[in-house]
């Protein structure tokens, strides 16, 4: 959703269809994942944290999370999966909200899941917040 509504293109990549990323092509770099129990998945994890330092230096940095918490509970879960000095530089820092899909989830999952929460497809996707995302990176680069 997010890429659709950027202006002079851009290029997706996912961490986990493996290969890799040379951040130097790019003046503006987007980071976001979902977060489960607290965290970004590992592979971007380890993609910031080797990375930072050129992070660090480009033109336009923005950074996202996707999960269900709201308010402080989803600021603590970025402090934790963000260093301090990326959430400075970054030009915007959001929340898109989150799903749980339980068609897509495992049986031991889908479970403990009903249990705790709902026997039904959970959508709190905040398109507003991707649009006021979109809307500052677009207005930073030009």
């Amino acid at each position: 959703m997010l890429k659709d509504q950027l202006t002079g293109g851009s290029d997706l990549h996912s961490l986990n269809e493996g290969g890799s990323v040379d951040l130097s092509e790019y003046d503006a770099v987007v980071i976001g994942g979902s977060v489960y129990a607290g965290k970004i998945n590992k592979k971007l994890r380890q993609f910031v944290a080797e990375h930072e330092e050129e992070l660090l230096q480009k033109q336009v940095l923005a950074l996202f999370l996707c999960g269900m918490e709201e308010g402080e509970g989803m600021q603590k879960q970025i402090e934790q999966n963000y260093s301090q000095a990326l959430r400075d530089k970054a030009a915007v820092v959001s929340c898109f909200g989150g799903e749980f899909l339980f068609s897509q989830m495992g049986v031991l999952t889908r479970s403990l899941m009903r249990l705790a929460i709902s026997r039904d497809d959970v959508h709190t996707i905040d398109e507003d917040a991707i649009k006021e995302m979109a809307e500052r990176i677009n207005s930073a680069l030009s």
